[in-house]
């Protein structure tokens, strides 16, 4: 998660993400390398809202005869930046070689700079839009050969607090009538939310730029929070860096899953920065982040 960044900076990297994206546009999968077909789409629309915003980017073999699990993929950004098509050539030559639908989506963005505005893009809309792609792609994954039984989750940084909380609380799924037992694995790669009660408290910028100041709220966001006894979730896969008590909130949440009954894989990957260890999942020969996660998704689609 991009913590207590300073409005310049967030900014800046707005300006950089922006160019990504223009770049990324003109710089599709290599057809020599993946054999996938990518096509872009508007899982819903809302007045007014860029479209781009509310699409996704599925990445496909057509019809097969045997229907191929799914990989939905939730970018980061600190809730404020970040696009689907960032940094996708490592990921889309892994999971097409692993025989697996992947899919990159997009979601509102919360103000780059600190805002006040009760009326600004802030929770719940980032994991409302995330839980209504999760809802067009089970619906639908079938007309592009995938497998509604099969479906997991991967998330880095913000994308990461949005998949562990998709994954575990019946605000979203379960409220569109998807069981949260329907989704099969949830890959959570480095983020510090899953406590955003600790998160507020400490006065985390980009948490109140997202979450609000409401300690209600922070708790209704908050995966740790979430999870109860008597409930069947996906099994999860954790990736976790950074300084110690970064990694302490990575390892309360994951002890809390295992409370709960919680198939749990994890990793320590100190030797990645924040950024790095997103860009070697499918990195040619890196083996750290990429052969666990393999793994964890194989566990996941027997």
């Amino acid at each position: 998660m991009l913590s207590r960044l300073a409005s310049p900076f967030l900014i800046a990297l707005a300006l950089i993400t922006a160019m990504l994206n223009f770049s990324c546009s003109r710089n599709t999968t290599d057809p020599g390398k993946v054999s996938y077909t990518k096509e872009t789409i508007a899982y819903k629309t809302v007045q007014g809202v860029d479209p781009n915003l509310l699409s996704l980017d599925i990445y496909h073999f057509g019809q097969s005869s045997t229907p191929k699990p799914v990989v939905i993929y939730v970018h980061g950004g600190g809730f404020a930046i970040g696009d689907k098509a960032n940094s996708m050539q490592n990921k889309t030559s892994l999971f097409s070689s692993l025989g697996y639908i992947f899919i990159s989506i997009n979601y509102r963005l919360s103000p780059t700079q600190p805002s006040n505005d009760p009326n600004r893009i802030m929770y719940p809309t980032h994991h409302n839009d995330v839980a209504d792609a999760v809802q067009w792609v089970y619906a639908n994954i079938a007309k592009y050969g995938g497998n509604p039984a099969k479906i997991a989750l991967l998330g880095h940084s913000a994308g990461a607090q949005l998949v562990s909380l998709t994954g575990t609380s019946n605000a979203f799924l379960p409220a569109r009538n998807i069981p949260l037992r329907v989704i099969t694995g949830v890959a959570s790669i480095d983020t510090e939310g899953y406590d955003v009660t600790k998160q507020g408290s400490e006065n985390n910028e980009v948490y109140l730029n997202a979450f609000g100041t409401n300690p209600r709220i922070w708790t209704e966001a908050s995966p740790i929070h979430n999870l109860q006894q008597g409930t069947a979730y996906p099994r999860f896969f954790i990736a976790k860096r950074g300084t110690m008590s970064r990694i302490a909130l990575a390892d309360a949440f994951i002890a809390r899953l295992q409370s709960v009954g919680v198939i749990v894989n994890q990793i320590t990957a100190n030797q990645y920065d924040h950024e790095g260890i997103n860009d070697a999942i499918g990195a040619a020969g890196e083996t750290a982040v990429t052969e666990p996660l393999k793994a964890f998704f194989a566990q996941c689609f027997q």
